[in-house]
């Protein structure tokens, strides 16, 4: 039976000396165990001018033993690598059957220093020590791009939105394929109210990620917020009707803000003057009861009313009396003219 198989990714090594040793590697599996029974028979992704390996987005259609094969070949790899990743993704039918991330693994401090402060990030409390570790990990090899932004992250995490900025920058520049930092970048620069440049980074958090991570869905929510503002209906309703349509389970974080995914895309046909459209997202916005969303209470229902009012529905006064109420002043003018 064939998968659609995925992979991307990166390993760079810290010398010529570690980069051979993997080259042997390589070699005598593919020869003696693989057989050429491998996604890349050619061995393409071996960069030796720049020690590296690199992988641009692969998509194909592969049997079982070839995805187990590739797995075990680049688990070689970073054996020896000093910095990178491989993401690899096995679907049928759009399901996810299985999910690898491949991280050097290596006894370097560098490495060492990096799955530290990794493992750190998600144990509250522990900020300021997988602070340490990533700047212990990129002090023994300052080309690590994920070490940057994961350091970044912590940042965030201390408060340090200056030096967060600095290191997603720095990330960047040493690989512009690290969706994390482009999307981390781009919610700082919204924060500061750089919305083109925001924009410019969340099209390449897009470009670099595929739609089976959940990042590149809350790239897409933070393009629609972006258009929204700019009043570019046509853009944000894109990007919506691309979430509302996509089934997340709730484990992703995604599957939280689909309450405010659809309270967004209301508006935006409000504003386009499809009225009964905005109306039916609006309720069903409303009918969910838990769910993470950034929109005031009191411009819910001055919506919903307007909503109401436009598409010839009762009901709409006793909306724009609640928005009122909670303290929107549209509502209160347009109670105004109608009382």
């Amino acid at each position: 039976m064939f998968y659609k198989v995925i992979i991307q990714g990166k390993f760079y090594f810290l010398n010529s000396n570690s980069y051979d040793k993997l080259v042997g590697v390589i070699n005598k599996k593919n020869a003696v165990y693989y057989k050429n029974d491998i996604v890349f028979k050619e061995l393409e992704f071996l960069d030796d001018e720049n020690f590296m390996v690199n992988i641009p987005r692969h998509v194909g259609k592969y049997t079982d033993k070839v995805w187990k094969n590739t797995i075990n070949l680049f688990e070689s790899c970073a054996q020896f690598a000093v910095s990178g990743r491989v993401l690899m993704w096995k679907v049928e039918e759009g399901k996810v059957l299985d999910f690898k991330e491949i991280e050097p693994t290596g006894d370097r401090s560098a490495v060492l220093n990096f799955r530290r402060g990794k493992e750190y990030i998600n144990v509250e409390g522990k900020e300021k020590e997988a602070h340490d570790a990533l700047s212990m990990s990129i002090e023994k090899c300052n080309k690590n791009a994920l070490a940057y932004e994961r350091r970044a992250v912590v940042n965030i995490m201390l408060k340090n939105y200056k030096e967060a900025k600095e290191d997603f920058q720095k990330s960047l520049n040493l690989d512009n394929s690290i969706s994390e930092a482009h999307l981390g970048l781009a919610k700082i620069l919204m924060y500061e109210n750089d919305l083109d440049e925001a924009l410019k980074h969340l099209n390449f958090a897009l470009k670099t990620s595929v739609a089976l991570q959940s990042l590149h869905w809350q790239s897409r929510r933070a393009k629609a917020n972006i258009h929204i503002i700019y009043e570019e209906w046509d853009k944000a309703e894109f990007e919506l009707k691309l979430l509302i349509s996509r089934k997340f389970e709730p484990s992703n974080p995604n599957f939280a803000w689909r309450k405010e995914d659809l309270f967004n895309y209301g508006i935006v046909k409000y504003n386009q003057y499809d009225f009964n459209a905005a109306l039916e997202l609006f309720e069903k916005s409303m009918e969910i009861k838990d769910g993470k969303e950034k929109i005031p209470e009191k411009d819910k229902y001055f919506y919903l009313g307007m909503a109401k009012k436009n598409s010839g529905k009762s009901g709409y006064i006793h909306d724009l009396k609640r928005a009122a109420e909670l303290g929107n002043e549209d509502a209160e003018y347009m109670l105004d003219d109608i009382l």
